[in-house]
């Protein structure tokens, strides 16, 4: 569901949407007192009020469904081929050059209104963390100030428009996802967010094919401080700053905040120092978690949040969906981190694995898909990720590998070549048959890591081992 409302506005009017577009009415305007509640470019989810955009996507085209936004109620639509509605009798249909741009377009005007309403806006960005950090951000200062966050993983140039026109003018704050996977995206979408602050939570080895090198992401990544205002605060994990700091896109007028956890435990639970009285049990299961908090609880500070909401707040967190949650099916236990894959993330999922408390005689099972857009580096990455394989296998503490997708292939073969009687099962094919095959492989009490690239949608995995392992005999 693509769905983002919005408070009444002087701004949610159809002629401020056709202002700001600079479109013209190929039906009758709406009434000038008709007021929007939002937007929307998923026709299924129009709420009544809304405004539909027509988006064309790699497999549907929002033209196709104006119709269908009028009979769910939705105030006007937005549309780039005029033929699309040639068959529309209903007032409120907008043309414009392009529906990106005039989303695009809405959101910056929108950005000014929440500028001048006094909503603080926070952008997360980083090679890995966004979503966890950004989720953790948003937990804590809800716990005393009103606001929101960016739905699911809306970080490109369709969700952060989208994540800022969703956000209330009485909202105290906003904080927003900001990814990338093309050089200059961070740039483009710094110019419509105009972040008050921003949060690096680290530099690695993301979409290597585009970035070329550390050197190329710390010059995407930073480019997000271009559009800080002097003096704003810059919340950046330790390590990243040394990238950072040399990118030249790094704007040097911005205050530059360092955060490294204070780490009391690493095994789970992980537990951190808050204060010197004070530590927090935190309920996820990743060590590099305890570096993600840390940021939500400089930000929190920042924004005046007393330490003993932090504490509370953090202590009820939760995960984010498809990032190391913890699944128990049945008799067997599912880490699903299926969202995405690259080295680092892989190697900090296979040190979760590791530390689970497994129950005697379980076994801990890894099941693991290519990690996509690595360019020079891939060959050496799905290398490097059998090594580490087989290094858990001889340390007694992995007892299956399962590897998925043509690139790792490579790391099959380390472990075939390999001194260690690890049992590897390698399917280049992405489908049912490799699937089902995997599923049978699978036994009763195992700890199973499930994770990949995004391209793999190893979450049907994830569900074929639920049902398995769930199912009533």
């Amino acid at each position: 569901m693509t769905m983002i409302d919005a408070t009444s506005a002087t701004c949610w009017t159809p002629q401020w949407v056709q202002r700001v577009t600079k479109g013209h009415w190929l039906t009758t305007e709406p009434d000038a007192t008709t007021k929007l509640t939002g937007i929307c470019i998923d026709s299924r989810a129009i709420k009544p009020g809304q405004v539909f955009l027509a988006v064309k996507g790699a497999n549907f085209d929002g033209h196709d469904y104006i119709d269908a936004a009028f009979k769910q109620n939705a105030a006007l639509v937005i549309i780039d081929r005029e033929e699309a509605a040639s068959n529309i009798d209903a007032p409120g249909v907008l043309l414009v050059d392009n529906t990106i741009d005039a989303l695009q377009q809405l959101a910056a005007d929108y950005r000014k209104h929440l500028k001048q309403a006094g909503c603080t806006v926070i952008a997360v960005a980083g090679s890995n963390g966004k979503t966890t950090t950004r989720h953790l951000i948003h937990t804590v200062l809800a716990s005393t100030l009103k606001g929101t966050q960016s739905p699911k993983s809306f970080n490109n140039h369709i969700g952060v428009p989208l994540t800022l026109l969703g956000a209330s003018l009485d909202d105290d704050y906003l904080v927003a996802e900001v990814g990338t996977n093309h050089p200059g995206e961070i740039d483009s979408l710094g110019k419509i967010l105009l972040p008050d602050a921003a949060v690096i939570t680290c530099i690695g080895n993301e979409h290597m094919e585009y970035f070329i090198d550390l050197d190329g992401v710390a010059k995407e990544e930073a480019a997000i401080t271009q559009y800080l205002p002097d003096g704003a605060p810059l919340f950046i994990e330790q390590n990243a700053l040394n990238w950072v700091s040399k990118a030249p896109t790094f704007n040097k007028s911005v205050q530059v905040l360092p955060y490294k956890a204070n780490l009391v435990s690493d095994e789970p639970p992980i537990r951190l120092r808050l204060s010197a009285s004070a530590t927090i049990n935190l309920p996820l299961p990743a060590p590099h978690d305890a570096n993600n908090a840390t940021a939500a609880i400089e930000v929190a500070r920042w924004m005046n949040v007393d330490d003993d909401h932090i504490k509370q707040a953090l202590e009820n967190a939760t995960p984010m969906p498809g990032r190391l949650v913890i699944k128990r099916f049945g008799p067997a236990t599912v880490i699903d981190d299926t969202y995405n894959a690259n080295p680092d993330s892989v190697a900090a999922a296979l040190d979760v694995l590791k530390n689970y408390a497994a129950d005697s005689g379980a076994r801990r099972v890894a099941i693991l898909g290519d990690m996509l857009e690595l360019g020079a580096i891939s060959k050496q990455s799905h290398e490097n990720i059998g090594k580490a394989l087989v290094q858990l296998a001889q340390s007694g503490i992995l007892q299956q590998a399962t590897l998925i997708g043509p690139l790792m292939a490579d790391a099959a073969k380390t472990i075939a070549q390999a001194d260690t009687d690890l049992p590897a099962a390698h399917y280049p094919d992405i489908n049912e048959q490799t699937f089902k095959a995997i599923i049978d492989s699978l036994e009763s009490g195992d700890i199973i890591l499930c994770k990949g690239s995004r391209g793999l949608m190893l979450e049907r995995l994830v569900k074929m081992i639920e049902t398995r392992f769930t199912q009533q005999p």
